[in-house]
């Protein structure tokens, strides 16, 4: 966490000189005589937020006596408070003066967004039946050993691949009920993460595809591979960014220019991987045929560790499992599951799939079926090894996802848990929001190239910035729903209940917002799908969001305070338009 942070600052020290003088020539040119102001209490608020006052003021408020120890911890938040509010103030005075070219708010358009069915039925059409196509493609180039590809997970000065032990897929499963409303895709690829921008230049790519086989929804995930080629752009090399993209920022902010700038997508790879998921997602419904689903969840709660409070966490793999009409031809099994893909570590530079790909290997050989992962609500979740034999325990860490993968794929292969049938119904609907970026680290992250999501200033100075996102909500048969959210979404607290209140909470704080559970009600279960058509951060409750240097790593690559509030008043929102 240090080693970041003092990173970033001294990459700001490089530029800041270059970045301060074009906005202090550019200034001295719009002086103008000083209007009278009236201060207003809003003016006040924003002051107050835009100063990070609240880093000093909430462990203040919060400070507790009633042990030695409570007091003790009190007292470290509000040593934290204080380093928060110096590291916020100093970034986002920098973020200030920093020159940058992101949309206007008030100019921004939406484009390529796929709302979903435009009805939402309460029973199956007459005659229905269930359709499904997939297919799967290696979206790998063979030049990812070229030192200009970087492989995902962490921030690094240079994490250029150096070895491939595995294949990089997209998996694609398209889905229609027979309703005649529509045929719906999702794509998994082997990847960290992908950018909602990506994400609709795939679907730009497909739009008259789309249009002339009714596909109404094109959703696009990721199961965050930390051990895969960068497809997100934040782990490219920092020193190429910080050489070159300062001078691109004052560039384009001051002479008009258009400079892309550096950030560690490779531009082939990228090219590639729209071109071999367009083709395939062509495929799979050229590959579709009729057949019954099949829902079941199966108990893994033991191959599954969750390293945060409150400790709450899906125990299930759920698997959705397709048989054709036509017994020559094979299964499919979409399988969805909370567990970080971060078996071969975060640093590393060698390519792997991660346990995945092992899961897959075991089921098709085993099963002789195809499949797809699908990742959950899997903010600070990850493998639990302790339950594989003591001899793989002891192995490497590639040998020991390997094993793990297999473990898992078995334990589906082999479960007994009760199976039903899904009704032949599919209602899908999906809601543009904002998210606003309150973590001034992520600010400056975003200036130097690092994000490639969709970005939009609600200032001149561009410091008060928005992520643009997708979220939405879809119904499998009579009793399934599945919330779809853009990012690692904290399970226990926003998906499934359990919130952390005043007494337990970082911040002291309750949170008063309803589960999506609740949201959805009781008489459908409710699983999540995450990480799709965008990659936000962590998505937390703002009343645990913690200090950066407070011993967590969910912090630094969040948008910050807002993500849970705004993705839950979305999600009401979406569901408010559908009931």
């Amino acid at each position: 966490m240090k080693k970041i942070i003092a990173t970033l600052l001294c990459a700001v020290m490089l530029f800041t000189g270059c970045g301060f003088a074009a906005f202090a020539n550019a200034a001295a040119d719009d002086v103008q005589p000083a209007p009278s102001i009236t201060i207003t209490p809003e003016m006040i608020q924003q002051g107050a937020e835009d100063l990070h006052l609240g880093d000093l003021i909430r462990p203040l408020k919060a400070i507790r006596f009633t042990s030695m120890d409570v007091f003790g911890q009190s007292m470290m938040k509000v040593l934290y408070g204080i380093a928060d509010f110096l590291i916020d103030n100093i970034v986002g005075l920098l973020n200030y003066i920093t020159p940058s070219k992101f949309p206007a708010a008030e100019t921004y358009k939406t484009e390529n967004f796929y709302k979903g069915t435009d009805t939402f039925l309460t029973s199956p059409a007459a005659g229905a039946k269930w359709s499904l196509g997939y297919s799967s493609a290696s979206i790998q180039t063979g030049n990812e050993l070229d030192g200009k590809h970087y492989v995902g997970g962490s921030l690094s000065l240079d994490k250029s691949a150096t070895s491939i032990t595995d294949d990089q897929r997209v998996r694609i499963v398209c889905l229609n009920d027979g309703s005649g409303r529509g045929s719906v895709v999702f794509a998994a690829i082997d990847a960290f993460g992908i950018s909602l921008r990506d994400v609709r230049i795939i679907r730009e790519r497909l739009n008259d595809f789309a249009k002339q086989n009714n596909i109404i929804s094109i959703n696009i995930t990721v199961l965050h591979q930390h051990s895969c080629v960068d497809t997100l752009g934040l782990n490219g090399n920092l020193l190429e960014m910080i050489a070159k993209n300062p001078a691109a920022n004052i560039l384009n902010k001051y002479l008009g220019t258009d400079i892309p700038l550096v950030n560690g997508q490779n531009p082939e790879f990228m090219e590639n991987l729209f071109n071999v998921t367009t083709a395939a997602i062509r495929d799979a419904y050229n590959n579709m045929e009729t057949g019954k689903l099949y829902y079941s969840s199966i108990y893994a709660s033991d191959y599954i560790y969750d390293k945060r409070e409150p400790m709450v966490k899906d125990d299930y793999i759920h698997r959705f499992r397709f048989v054709p009409d036509d017994a020559s031809s094979r299964e499919t099994w979409l399988c969805n599951a909370a567990i970080h893909c971060v078996g071969n570590g975060a640093a590393g530079t060698d390519i792997t799939a991660d346990y995945p790909y092992y899961m897959e290997q075991t089921i098709n050989e085993q099963a002789d079926a195809n499949f797809m992962y699908y990742q959950g609500a899997e903010l600070a979740i990850t493998a639990e090894n302790d339950v594989l034999d003591e001899e793989y325990r002891e192995m490497d860490r590639y040998y020991r996802l390997r094993y793990y993968g297999k473990a898992l794929g078995e334990l589906v292969i082999n479960s007994d848990a009760p199976e039903k049938e899904v009704a032949p119904l599919l209602n899908i609907r999906f809601e543009e929001y904002r998210v606003p970026i309150t973590n001034e680290i992520l600010i400056f992250a975003a200036k130097m190239g690092l994000l490639t999501n969709i970005a939009i200033a609600k200032d001149s100075h561009q410091t008060s910035i928005d992520v643009v996102t997708e979220i939405g909500y879809m119904e499998l048969g009579e009793d399934i729903a599945v919330a779809i959210v853009p990012g690692e979404l904290e399970p226990s607290i926003i998906a499934f209940g359990g919130a952390l209140d005043n007494t337990n909470s970082y911040r002291a704080e309750d949170w008063n917002y309803p589960s999506m559970q609740e949201i959805v009600g009781n008489d459908r279960e409710l699983i999540v799908f995450g990480l799709t058509n965008d990659q936000i951060g962590y998505i937390l409750t703002d009343n645990d969001y913690c200090s950066i240097l407070s011993g967590v790593n969910e912090e630094i690559v969040a948008t910050g305070d807002k993500a849970g509030s705004s993705t839950i008043e979305a999600f009401e929102k979406l569901m408010d338009s559908i009931k």
